[in-house]
């Protein structure tokens, strides 16, 4: 009695899954949006204090989150490149 012998009976593991593509684009458009808007906002709250107090950690973080708006900047960016129609 081996870990791969055949037992003969379905688990019946089907799962119906919709696919509505411009609602979820649409949707992600919304979440990456907002994200980008509150991580910007951090980046200059982060900066600003930073700056203030002398703080050398605020800057290099606030640096970070600098590529983290520009990753989602770019997401957005390939999002609206994927919804156009193909090309010649």
């Amino acid at each position: 009695m081996g870990a791969g012998h055949a037992h003969g009976h379905d688990h019946g593991h089907t799962h119906g899954h919709g696919h509505t593509h411009g609602a979820t684009a649409d949707s992600d458009k919304r979440w990456l949006a907002g994200a980008l808007a509150r991580i910007v906002t951090f980046m200059i709250g982060e900066v600003i204090v930073g700056v203030v107090s002398g703080s050398l950690a605020l800057l290099p973080d606030a640096a970070h989150m600098l590529t983290d708006a520009a990753s989602i900047v770019l997401a957005l960016w390939a999002i609206r490149l994927a919804a156009r129609p193909p090309g010649a």
